[in-house]
């Protein structure tokens, strides 16, 4: 049986549903301070061991620090103050560095408590009023659990960008 035709009818089933935009898409689930997240597959670029930090002077709550990946330097950003979660984050077994590209074609990683490897395929719904720090999130609807999709560059703003961007010269 061909897998376009169940996908066809999927996608036909949601645009029936008003309650989204009945995009459907391939998510990876990673969790911060316990809450689960969705990131667009596409978002990323890698999944990695996380690796030794480097310091750099002068960093802000944001910068945690910057890896060296394959001769690559990539700041390690934190979000969980802005989103409300939990700041004090201790790396364990199960913590993975989320690398993805920001649309100036950096690389920025973020560490996770914890990632589940396979892709699962969700519904994009529309924004939901729970709000983190108030922003709003979209949310994805995989295997009837609702989650909210992080999209970083949502929550870096411009000059946050381009103190990253100066990080990763000053290499």
């Amino acid at each position: 049986m061909s897998q376009i035709l169940p996908l066809i009818k999927r996608i036909a089933q949601n645009v029936r549903d008003k309650s989204g935009d009945g995009r459907l898409g391939k998510f990876f689930i990673f969790k911060l301070s316990r809450k689960a997240f969705a990131i667009p597959a596409v978002d990323v670029a890698e999944v990695s061991m996380p690796v030794s930090l480097i310091d750099i002077p002068q960093r802000s709550d944001f910068i945690m620090g910057v890896v060296n990946i394959r001769g690559i330097v990539i700041p390690v950003i934190n979000l969980r103050s802005r989103l409300g979660l939990d700041t004090d984050y201790q790396m364990e077994d199960s913590s993975r560095l989320l690398l993805f590209s920001l649309k100036t074609g950096t690389y920025v990683a973020m560490m996770t408590d914890d990632i589940e490897y396979r892709l699962r395929e969700g519904v994009v719904e529309a924004v939901v009023a729970d709000k983190l720090e108030d922003k709003s999130f979209p949310e994805v609807d995989i295997d009837n659990t609702k989650y909210p999709v992080l999209m970083v560059d949502m929550w870096l703003e411009r000059n946050e960008i381009e103190i990253l961007l100066n990080v990763v010269e000053s290499f």
